[in-house]
């Protein structure tokens, strides 16, 4: 927001979930509290819909709300303000866990071309996204997630007693991905000195692994992120994980800390192979790439020192800023499309 405000573009913001809706749905169990706070949340958001008259755009990232159709999106489309959508995961997918999985059907994912259609302008996070957001809306632009490069930034490492770190941090969802390769995992820690730590909101299932583990907290997760020699980003190659995009990898690498990423999706755009990265595609070429890393410092420094400038020039929260605010300006003066072509042409040239 601080950057969009130097660029004439003032926001305010309507979360759906407040304070308390947000503390009741991480925990465990209260089913009657959570539907009735959502419900509450819900009357809300009908009231909050209707004042979107007074700005020059709205913008809905995901979901006006977190359950059902897209009546509000239709709704706030309907009393004529230019809208702007943006989604950076295939949430068009079903997608749920072991958590979620019994109401994974309120999350109506087919709303999604709907909002497409029905929208201004689209705003996703990769090139596989927005072919998907193409056939419902023309005028897509391509926004990678970016990082704020003055907090994530390289620091004096934190080492651990001379040992190598491996690093993984995320959510609870996506340490599924962590968990799927810890037989890997334990051969590298049997085959090598190394350390794994995980920075999460739960605690990981890794079996016969030692590691150390962190709550994930936004005010230490740039500390605890600097204790990593190297960062992974393990996923499956399904087409939940070709909408990801890419943000381990890029706060990895904002920090000056080699990333080993699996070779899907946006991962392939963000890292070119063993100029500011490493990309594998198969159990050998993750233990492979991770030895490597870890018996050369000259080359985690070499790969460390490209991601970061690879972030500068091309992921940083300024330059994709500029870029939102250009997709703001088209949506509001409505000329869409030129702003929307050229984009895809500098994401197919990535």
């Amino acid at each position: 927001m601080p950057y969009l405000e130097a660029q004439g573009i003032s926001v305010e913001l309507y979360p759906f979930a407040d304070e308390h809706l947000m503390d009741l749905l991480h925990k465990p169990g209260h089913r009657a509290a959570k539907a009735l706070a959502s419900v509450h949340r819900f009357v809300h958001r009908f009231v909050e819909a209707t004042v979107t008259r007074r700005y020059d755009a709205v913008f809905i990232h995901r979901a006006a709300c977190i359950a059902g159709p897209a009546l509000l999106e239709r709704l706030v489309a309907l009393l004529g303000r230019p809208l702007i959508y943006d989604f950076d995961d295939a949430i068009f997918k079903l997608h749920t866990t072991q958590a979620n999985r019994r109401f994974g059907w309120l999350k109506f994912p087919g709303k999604t071309a709907t909002i497409c259609r029905i929208s201004s302008h689209v705003v996703v996070g990769n090139a596989w996204l927005a072919d998907y957001a193409r056939q419902f809306n023309q005028n897509v632009t391509i926004i990678p997630t970016s990082i704020d490069t003055a907090d994530y930034r390289p620091q004096k490492k934190n080492g651990s007693k001379g040992r190598v770190v491996v690093g993984w941090t995320g959510s609870s969802t996506s340490q599924t991905h962590l968990e799927m390769v810890a037989p890997l995992l334990r051969d590298l820690t049997v085959r090598r000195n190394v350390e794994l730590r995980v920075i999460s909101d739960r605690e990981p299932v890794l079996d016969g692994i030692d590691y150390v583990w962190r709550r994930w907290s936004a005010k230490s997760e740039v500390e605890d992120l600097s204790h990593f020699d190297i960062g992974i980003m393990p996923m499956p190659d399904d087409e939940w994980s070709r909408g990801k995009c890419a943000a381990k990898a890029l706060q990895y690498m904002g920090m000056g800390i080699p990333a080993v990423c699996s070779a899907v999706g946006a991962n392939c755009e963000v890292i070119q192979h063993g100029e500011n990265g490493l990309l594998a595609a198969s159990e050998q070429e993750w233990i492979s790439n991770l030895e490597s890393l870890i018996d050369d410092a000259a080359l985690r420094e070499r790969l460390g020192s490209e991601g970061r400038r690879t972030v500068e020039e091309r992921y940083s929260m300024t330059s994709c800023a500029e870029l939102f605010a250009k997709v703001v300006r088209a949506a509001v003066s409505d000329q869409p499309s030129a702003l929307s072509h050229q984009q895809s042409a500098v994401s197919a040239d990535r």
